[in-house]
């Protein structure tokens, strides 16, 4: 590849100017880098692109030149005439059902419902696949899925949040109807941002999961906090979010209140790890059972919720005759899930966990209690959480990279440990927002994403485990049913066969999702980070 002197020299610049994007950024330097005569595969592990991805700027910039780095450029804009002629004479949204979920995205909603709506609503207003993903936070094909779902069920995809005709006034803590846990089921177990809302009421409201993040809660923590005060301001926000869930009407209808209260007991015993030399040996211990008996009541139920929720949306695609061969196992799930749902109310009530509760409450609400000597450098100064978020950080960090060794003849089961520590460094690195600097929202959704990437290959490992144990054991279950009355195993065959596709898929293209997250380009976002704590 060549480049002209004036086409160097303006990539050079965006090289050299330390207020340019990092996208901008990325694409002169892999730009130049090709004209130096560099490979396309050591060109993208630099930058950790694909290099199918590599391979595209590089044309990109063959066709428009230096365009392609002026402000409000996106490629879609060149496949614009195309969109048109190829696109549907029917909008995907009426001009009323566009108005409803608009103003429904002005409200306060669970976070899988919000996703949804902004995809549908963000296709409706013409934008990509591709741009469309990367503001909810959802790959390509999933992103796709919700479209195409909308595009069989129309309206009714939201019926179960009370989203029922645009004409209707929606209010999310509107009473609703009870519905079966099939149908209720939504959402992943991979937690999302909450997007926000676009401020200028003229302009289409769309929503960034990166851009909104902020309206999460924080602990509210300063530079200047002990670290004995730091932890417990982390865990006071996480508890107050565990006892809200709790407290919620909606705990038995909505999926995503059982999600959320299990997740902050997670974050919880996970801030105990991460605050392990804050607090005294006996404090940790006497709250580390409870936590985890309250964790294990709420996975019991969200568990079979995410396994329900996935077979659900395949199945609803299928014809009634083949939709039919799930039925017997989700109806078993549901009754296990009702058991399980009995018996963490049950434990919500118990003694146990609302003894837990005051005592917590007390310890969170008490400055100094449980806490161990505050660290110091020398006696006369002491570290306070400003000097040791960093370090906390790194060690989660080096902590991932260990597993980098042996990557290649991973175990399914060492895949899954390493999934578990993309989430403690994202829980670390959440705990100590409020300290780092304004890039950190961003670098912390790419360890979400590869998080979330490990936890796919997670759900299908346990589903196809399940479903392989229940199609073994259904013509058993059949014997005393005439024979004309026998389910045909085969849709269920085809779905575990579907499952293990995706999951081979997603083994296969880790090395390409690792690559991107030990490129050069995130150490040097990731260590940016860190230096404005």
């Amino acid at each position: 590849m060549e480049l002209s002197r004036e086409h160097r020299s303006a990539l050079e610049e965006i090289l050299q100017t330390t207020d340019s994007d990092d996208e901008r950024h990325r694409n002169a330097y892999l730009l130049l880098e090709y004209a130096r005569g560099g490979e396309t595969h050591e060109i993208a592990s630099n930058v950790g692109l694909s290099e199918s991805r590599t391979r595209f700027f590089r044309r990109l910039f063959e066709r428009v030149g230096m365009e392609m780095f002026e402000d409000g450029f996106s490629p879609r804009k060149l496949r614009s005439d195309k969109a048109q002629t190829t696109a549907s004479v029917q909008p995907l949204l009426t001009a009323q059902e566009l108005e409803t979920l608009r103003d429904l995205l002005e409200q306060d909603l669970p976070d899988d419902l919000r996703t949804r709506i902004t995809i549908i609503v963000s296709y409706a207003e013409g934008r990509d696949t591709r741009s469309i993903a990367e503001d909810v936070g959802l790959s390509a094909s999933r992103t796709r899925y919700w479209r195409k779902a909308f595009e069989r069920e129309g309206m009714t995809m939201f019926s179960m949040h009370g989203v029922t005709s645009p004409a209707s006034s929606i209010h999310p803590d509107q009473d609703r109807a009870p519905v079966s846990v099939l149908q209720d089921a939504s959402g992943s177990d991979a937690e999302q941002a909450v997007p926000d809302m676009d401020a200028e009421s003229d302009e289409p409201k769309r929503t960034s999961r990166a851009a909104t993040a902020a309206k999460k809660k924080s602990p509210g923590l300063q530079i200047s906090d002990s670290f004995t005060e730091a932890g417990r301001k982390v865990l006071r926000l996480h508890f107050n979010e565990m006892l809200e869930q709790g407290q919620s009407s909606d705990l038995g209808s909505d999926p995503e209140v059982v999600h959320r209260m299990r997740v902050a007991t997670r974050r919880m015993r996970s801030a105990f790890e991460v605050f392990h030399d804050a607090f005294t040996d006996k404090t940790r211990k006497k709250y580390r059972k409870p936590l985890r008996n309250t964790g294990r009541a709420l996975g019991a139920v969200r568990d079979l919720d995410v396994l329900m929720m996935h077979m659900h949306e395949y199945a609803v695609a299928l014809p009634d005759e083949q939709a039919a061969a799930f039925q017997p196992l989700i109806n078993e799930w549901e009754k296990e899930r009702g058991r399980n749902f009995e018996a963490l109310l049950a434990y919500l009530h118990s003694e146990e966990y609302n003894s837990f509760c005051e005592e917590f409450g007390d310890f969170i609400d008490t400055e100094g209690k449980g806490g161990t000597e505050e660290p110091f450098v020398i006696e006369g100064v002491p570290k306070r959480i400003g000097e040791i978020a960093p370090v906390l950080i790194m060690e989660r960090y080096t902590d991932v990279l260990a597993f980098g060794a042996e990557l290649e003849t991973a175990t399914l089961d060492r895949l899954h440990m390493l999934r578990i520590q993309f989430k403690k460094l994202r829980y670390t690195m959440e705990y100590f927002t409020d300290l780092l600097g304004p890039h950190a929202r961003k670098t912390i959704r790419q360890v979400t994403d590869v998080q979330d990437y490990l936890g796919l290959l997670q759900d299908d490992q346990t589903a196809g485990e399940i479903v392989t144990a229940f199609i073994q054991e259904l013509d058993l279950r059949q014997t005393t049913l005439p024979l004309g009355q026998r389910l045909n195993s085969a849709p269920l065959l085809t779905y575990l066969a579907e499952r293990q596709s995706r999951k081979h898929s997603l083994l296969t293209s880790f090395g390409e999702i690792w690559a991107q997250f030990t490129s050069k380009d995130f150490r040097k976002r990731f260590l940016r980070v860190l230096l404005q704590a």
